[in-house]
C-alpha cells in the first residue's frame, strides 16, 4: 500500500514508520523537520511541510491509499495543533480522493476510563481538549475514518498482543509505541473498524 504518515518524526510515528516499510508499504512521510528522521529506506519518501496547510497536503497526497495520523501536541503553545490538522487534513484528502484515515487520539476521552481519569484530564486537559475536537472534525467528515485511543504509551519492547474495545476504554493501562504502530498497521490492511472508536492497549 502507498501509506502517507503524519508525525513520523514523534515516537509513534517512528514506529509505525519503521514497521510499515518492513511490511512492504511505500510510506511518504510528511514532517515539518526531515532532519529528525531517523529511517533510510528505498520505499521511504521525506516531504517537508506543514501540516495545517491544506495546499501542501493536496500536492503531497496524490494516489496515496491511506493517510495515517500519530501527530501529538508536543508543546504548551500548540493549543490547537491537532483540530488545525484534522481540518486540512481532511480538506486535502476530500481533494485528491483518498478516502481512508486512521488517526491517533486518547484514551482518556473515554468517560469509563477509570478512578485515575479525572486527575489525569485535569493535567491534560489542553491535549483533551485538542484531541477531542480534532475527533469531531474526523467523524464529521465522509471519510472511510478510523479513531485509536491507546492509554499511556511507553518506549518498552512490543508484546505483540492487543487488547481492543469499542467505544469504551481497552482493559489495559498502556501499551508500547511498537505495539500500537503494529495494531495501526493491522487496522489499515484489514479495512477494519471504520468509522469507529476503539481503544488499544497491550
Amino acid at each position: 500500500m502507498q501509506l502517507f504518515i503524519l508525525g513520523a518524526t514523534g515516537g509513534t510515528g517512528r514506529q509505525l514508520t519503521r514497521e510499515a516499510l518492513e511490511r512492504g508499504h511505500v510510506v511518504t512521510a510528511f514532517v515539518r523537520s526531515p532532519e529528525k528522521m531517523r529511517t533510510q529506506h528505498d520505499n521511504l519518501r521525506i516531504l517537508k511541510g506543514d501540516v495545517k496547510d491544506a495546499d501542501q497536503l493536496e500536492r503531497a497526497l496524490c494516489d496515496k491509499d491511506a493517510v495515517l495520523s500519530a501527530l501529538g501536541a508536543s508543546e504548551p503553545r500548540s493549543d490547537r495543533i491537532l483540530e488545525t490538522a484534522a481540518h486540512s487534513t481532511v480538506d486535502a484528502m476530500r481533494r485528491t480522493n483518498v478516502r481512508r484515515l486512521v488517526v491517533v487520539s486518547m484514551a482518556l476521552l473515554f468517560p469509563d476510563v477509570g478512578p485515575l481519569g479525572p486527575v489525569l484530564r485535569f493535567f491534560l486537559r489542553r491535549h483533551l481538549r485538542d484531541s477531542a475536537a480534532m475527533e469531531k472534525v474526523v467523524e464529521g467528515s465522509e471519510l472511510d475514518w478510523t479513531i485509536v485511543r491507546p492509554p499511556r504509551l511507553t518506549n518498552g519492547p512490543p508484546k505483540e498482543r492487543t487488547q481492543t474495545t469499542e467505544r469504551h476504554a481497552p482493559p489495559g493501562f498502556s501499551i508500547s509505541r511498537a505495539d500500537l504502530a503494529h495494531a495501526i498497521l493491522d487496522i489499515v490492511e484489514q479495512a477494519a473498524y471504520v468509522g469507529k472508536v476503539i481503544g488499544v492497549s497491550a
